[in-house]
C-alpha cells in the first residue's frame, strides 16, 4: 500500500489526516527534506528518508519525477509506504498513482499557493514555474505560478507572462508563510529572495481595451460584441454573401505582403484574413448554423486524416509523395471512386489559371502521361503562330492558355504569380517610357506605333 500525503511547505499546514498517516508506523519517504514536515517529524522523533539526492542525479524535472516515482514503487515492494509531498500536484504523484492502481491512496493537503488563492476571482490556471516554456496562458484567466525557486527562473517566467499580461499588471508574490506582497508584473524577478515555496498570482485582465496582447478567443469575443445587440451596425448587417469579395481581397493582400518580404505587413494582412474567418463564424453562430469550434474542429480533423504518414501507418520519403498521399486520402475522404470526380471537384471560383493547374495536376495523378515542358511550350508557340478565324478564336486561346498553365505546372511555377509579375513589369516599363517621352517634350498619344516600339525595346534593355 502506498499512501501519498500532501503536507504543504510549513509544519503548521499538516492536516489531521496527514498526521495520522505519518504516525501509523509505515516507512516514510519525503519527496524533499526542505519542508516543514521534515522538521515536524524530527520533533516527533519519527524516522524518514528523503529523495533529495535525486535532484543532482537527474538532468531535468521530468527525469526527476520518473526517478522519484520509481524509488517509491521499488520501496513499496517490501513494505507499506507513506510518500510525503508538499503538493499532490507534484509530477511524480500521477506516475505513482497510475502504476500502483488500487494500492495507492491520496490524502490531499493544502495547496502550496495557500493564501494567494484568496486574491483570485474566477477561473485560475495553476502552473509550475519550471514549465514556463509550455505555459498556455490567456489574460482572461488568473495565473498562479508555483515554485519560483530562483531569480533566473523568475526572470524567464516574467518574460513569458508579459507576452500575455500587460507589464504593469498588479501581481501578488508570496514567500513561504509570509503575507502576499503586491507589485507590478515587471518586478517579478526583483524580490529579495526566491525558493521552492515562492509563488505568484497574476490576476486576470478581462477588460478588452486594457490589453497589450490578444489571443484567438479575444478576437471571437470582439466579434460577438460587434455583431451582437447594440454592436456595430455595419458588422451586424453583414452576411456570408456580402463578405465574399472581402475574403478574396484580403487573400490577395497577403500575397502582396509576401512578395514585398515585409513581415510586419504580412502579419497585419494575415490578421485581416483571420478576421474574415471570425466574422463568418460569428454570423453562422447567430443563425444557428455552426460556430468557430466547428471551424477549428473541421481543419484539425482534416489535417489528421490527410497526414496519415504522421498520424497513421503510411510512409513517404519526399514532398511529392506527401502530395500524392494527400490527394489519395482526400479522394477516400470524399468518397470519390474516379479521377474524373476529383477533376470536377476543383472549385470553379478559383482564377482560371489556378483551376487549370489543379485540374492538370489531378489528371497527372491518374497516370495520364505528362508531356515534357519544353515540348509543350513548342506546341503552344505553334498554336500562337496560327490564329484561327474569329468564331474559333476563344476556344483556340483557351487551348493555348491551358498549354501555358501546363508548362507552369511542370516547372512548378504559379501562373497567377507569374502573370502578376509580368503585369508589374509592364507597368514599370510603361512608366519609364512615358517619363522619357515627356522629358523630350512629346506626348505619348501623338507618337507612332513604330516610335513607341523603339522606346519599348530600349526600356526592356535597361
Amino acid at each position: 500500500m502506498i499512501t501519498i500525503v500532501g503536507t504543504g511547505w510549513l509544519a503548521g499546514q499538516l492536516t489531521l489526516d496527514a498526521i495520522e498517516a505519518l504516525r501509523r508506523g509505515a516507512r516514510i519517504i519525503l519527496h524533499t527534506g526542505r519542508c516543514g514536515c521534515a522538521a515536524w517529524l524530527d520533533e516527533q522523533r519519527i524516522s524518514y528518508e528523503t529523495l533529495d539526492a535525486l535532484y543532482d542525479a537527474c538532468e531535468d524535472f521530468d527525469a526527476h519525477a520518473r526517478a522519484a516515482a520509481d524509488a517509491v514503487l521499488d520501496a513499496a515492494k517490501a513494505s507499506e509506504i507513506v510518500y510525503a509531498v508538499a503538493d499532490v500536484r507534484d509530477r511524480s504523484v500521477p506516475l505513482v498513482v497510475e502504476a500502483a492502481g488500487e494500492d495507492a491512496r491520496v490524502i490531499a493537503g493544502p495547496p502550496s499557493e495557500g493564501a494567494l488563492l484568496s486574491y483570485a476571482s474566477g477561473e485560475t490556471r495553476s502552473v509550475e514555474a519550471s514549465d514556463w516554456e509550455e505555459f498556455h496562458l490567456t489574460a482572461r484567466e488568473n495565473c498562479l505560478v508555483r515554485e519560483l525557486e530562483s531569480r533566473e527562473l523568475a526572470c524567464e517566467v516574467k518574460l513569458r507572462l508579459m507576452a500575455v499580461y500587460p507589464e504593469e499588471t498588479g501581481i501578488y508574490l508570496m514567500n513561504g508563510g509570509e503575507a502576499p506582497k503586491k507589485l507590478p508584473l515587471f518586478e517579478l524577478d526583483r524580490a529579495e529572495r526566491y525558493d521552492h515555496m515562492t509563488c505568484a498570482l497574476i490576476p486576470a485582465r478581462r477588460e478588452i481595451t486594457a490589453l497589450e496582447r490578444y489571443d484567438f478567443e479575444h478576437l471571437n469575443e470582439i466579434m460577438r460584441r460587434l455583431c451582437g445587440p447594440g454592436g456595430c451596425p455595419w458588422d451586424r448587417a453583414q452576411t456570408h454573401e456580402s463578405l465574399r469579395t472581402c475574403m478574396l481581397e484580403e487573400a490577395y493582400e497577403v500575397i502582396d505582403a509576401i512578395d514585398e518580404g515585409d513581415m510586419d505587413h504580412l502579419y497585419d494582412e494575415l490578421g485581416d484574413v483571420l478576421l474574415q474567418v471570425a466574422i463568418h463564424a460569428e454570423i453562422a453562430r447567430r443563425h444557428g448554423e455552426f460556430d468557430i469550434s466547428d471551424v477549428t474542429t473541421a481543419i484539425c480533423e482534416k489535417m489528421i486524416s490527410r497526414h496519415t504518414h504522421i498520424f497513421g501507418s503510411d510512409h513517404v520519403e519526399s514532398a511529392d509523395e506527401v502530395l500524392n498521399l494527400w490527394s489519395k486520402n482526400k479522394m477516400a475522404e470524399r468518397g470519390q471512386s474516379t479521377h474524373a470526380q476529383a477533376l470536377r471537384d476543383v472549385t470553379r471560383a478559383l482564377p482560371a489559371t489556378l483551376r487549370a493547374v489543379k485540374v492538370l495536376k489531378r489528371s497527372a495523378e491518374a497516370d495520364l502521361r505528362d508531356e515534357d515542358a519544353e515540348a509543350l511550350a513548342r506546341r503552344c508557340a505553334e498554336k500562337l503562330s496560327n490564329i484561327p478565324s474569329d468564331q474559333d478564336v476563344e476556344a483556340w486561346l483557351g487551348e493555348v492558355l491551358m498549354g501555358v498553365c501546363g508548362v507552369a505546372r511542370l516547372k512548378k511555377i504559379d501562373p497567377e504569380i507569374a502573370l502578376s509579375g509580368a503585369v508589374n513589369r509592364f507597368i514599370e516599363r510603361f512608366t519609364k517610357i512615358e517619363a522619357e517621352i515627356a522629358e523630350k517634350g512629346d506626348e505619348i498619344g501623338l507618337l507612332s506605333s513604330e516610335t513607341l516600339r523603339i522606346y519599348w525595346d530600349l526600356v526592356k534593355l535597361c
